[in-house]
């Protein structure tokens, strides 16, 4: 008599059934729930207690065009100035300037107050803002001023332009800027979700057994004689 010989599993290709793992997530849906939570709380406690509130403040300058006696714009200057804006963004975080803002605000050196302020322009103005954020609301302050003031007097003292004029003075606010506890909060409890739903999808890759007549069948080649129902206490 000869015996039978299952085929070999084919191990390069996995077959999931959806409806499978849609009942194995209801079925693991306490599981799921509980990781979704730890997640959440983890995330957001975590940054809560975890990492130091920053604070900002800013300043904005604004490049004044020409005004003639007689009350018109000079729309040379108007140009002049817009052609400007990129180099101000620029200048106002050079070497020269942060250098002297760092001895007088006590920053250690140039390379963190560079991590520490972003310079931006509002389209199609004249107008760039300078940001500022460190873990001290009085240090941002302290940077903001002294940036804007210093870039000022080197821009009248070296390039002889005196058209810079501060709009909006840096404000001292105790009011945190970061980091957001809600937004890692929900990246948490995603981030629990997933691993949740990785775990179960894992389970069933990972489940060779025979679970009904049908995957006996197909796995044996052969047809089932009998099954036995399943019986409730």
């Amino acid at each position: 008599m000869n015996s039978y010989i299952p085929p070999e599993e084919d191990n390069d290709e996995i077959t999931i059934d959806l409806g499978e793992v849609w009942r194995a997530l209801k079925k693991h849906i306490a599981l799921l729930t509980l990781l979704t939570v730890i997640g959440g709380l983890v995330g957001g406690l975590g940054t809560k207690f975890l990492i130091k509130p920053t604070y900002a403040s800013s300043a904005s300058i604004f490049l004044t065009p020409m005004v003639s006696d007689a009350g018109y714009v000079d729309v040379n200057s108007m140009n002049s100035n817009e052609k400007l804006v990129n180099n101000v963004m620029t200048l106002i975080v050079q070497n020269n300037i942060l250098s002297q803002v760092a001895r007088e605000t006590g920053v250690g050196s140039v390379e963190e107050l560079k991590k520490e302020i972003s310079v931006t322009n509002t389209p199609n103005t004249t107008m760039v803002t300078l940001n500022v954020v460190t873990e001290d609301a009085k240090l941002s302050k302290a940077i903001a001023t002294s940036t804007v003031n210093t870039f000022i007097d080197q821009m009248k003292d070296t390039l002889n332009v005196s058209n810079i004029e501060i709009v909006d003075k840096p404000r001292l606010s105790y009011v945190p800027v970061g980091p957001h506890v809600k937004r890692n909060a929900l990246i948490g409890a995603v981030l629990g979700l997933g691993l949740g739903g990785l775990y179960v999808v894992l389970q069933i890759v990972m489940d060779k057994r025979l679970k009904n007549k049908e995957e006996a069948e197909n796995y044996l080649g052969i047809p089932v004689l009998c099954e036995l129902p399943v019986l409730d206490d």
